[in-house]
């Protein structure tokens, strides 16, 4: 095992369960709220939390330049991006749901293609046997919803583009304010939504939902995103997407009684297959152009693409 995935060991298990099963936590959370409204809660919370934390270790305010693209980042994946997955579990299950999300790392792919980055032909093998393997699963869960999947694809794709425009080098604050910004649009989107007409249905299921959503989707396991963006390749950083579909759908059959069949046994493995393809070449950074990183955490630097809450 070489020192920089002894670097990443941790983090990598953390978005991987945390990721996984944040999509039972949103169908849990959707049983006493609405889904813009929950993701808003969610957000703005823990944007608020996180800045401060950015007031307490006296960080310096944001540039006007920083502060909009924060606000643009934070639309992108956290009002788009997450939003849409809470959105979507009102058409499709938890499961289907993390399954559309694993085209992340496809995105990631051919965006860092698209902007000069040397991919491996590991990672392109991997990323093809990652996506066949949802297809598998996809077929022993039946098909999504058209409503769903219409909300899920460009939840993805936005996701990748927000990874991309991060500048990532504002500490705790920039995060923080990606979230509030994040949190903010989605306010308004349930505004106009209608949502807020219907008034909440708070149960202790979804209460402790929001808590899960917000300590460890949203901070614990956003954290060990960004730390992995700065220090891996995108294949790595977005293995994630390959395991959380896994993981969902064992989490939804346990819990919510979604189906568990054959399908899903051979869709493991060849998601196993892709993932230790992808992380055998992806444990280092690929060779190409540097700038300041995309993706998620603090100050870093990393090749020019995509590598960044699910």
């Amino acid at each position: 095992m070489s020192t920089t995935f002894r670097g990443t060991a941790v983090p990598l298990a953390v978005t991987w369960l945390v990721w996984g099963t944040t999509y039972l936590a949103i169908a849990f959370g959707l049983r006493g709220t609405e889904p813009l409204t929950l993701s808003s809660v969610r957000f703005l919370t823990a944007g608020l939390l996180l800045w401060g934390l950015a007031e307490r270790r006296h960080e310096s305010r944001l540039t006007t330049p920083r502060r909009r693209r924060a606000a643009l980042v934070g639309v992108l994946l956290f009002s788009v991006g997450m939003g849409g997955v809470a959105l979507a579990e009102e058409y499709v299950d938890s499961g289907t749901t993390a399954l559309f999300i694993a085209t992340v790392p496809l995105w990631s792919v051919l965006l860092n293609t698209a902007w000069g980055r040397r991919t491996r032909g590991a990672e392109w093998a991997g990323v093809w046997l990652g996506l066949a393997g949802v297809a598998v699963l996809s077929a022993g869960l039946g098909r999504g919803g058209l409503t769903g999947a219409a909300i899920l694809l460009p939840a993805a794709i936005c996701w990748v583009l927000g990874s991309h425009l991060d500048d990532h080098s504002a500490g705790v604050r920039g995060p923080a304010a990606q979230m509030l910004a994040g949190g903010a649009a989605l306010a308004v989107a349930a505004a106009v939504r209608g949502e807020f007409a219907s008034p909440p249905r708070p149960t202790w299921g979804a209460g402790l939902a929001l808590t899960y959503l917000v300590v460890f989707g949203s901070l614990l396991a956003m954290a060990a995103y960004r730390h992995l963006t700065a220090h891996t390749s995108p294949a790595l950083a977005t293995s994630y997407a390959f395991v959380a579909p896994v993981i969902a759908v064992v989490s939804g059959a346990l819990f919510l009684d979604e189906p568990l069949t054959a399908h899903v046994l051979a869709g493991t493995a060849l998601i196993a297959v892709a993932l230790s393809t992808t992380l055998l070449s992806g444990s280092r950074p690929a060779a190409g152009p540097t700038t300041t990183a995309p993706g998620h955490p603090e100050a870093v630097r990393m090749r020019r693409g995509p590598a960044s809450s699910r």
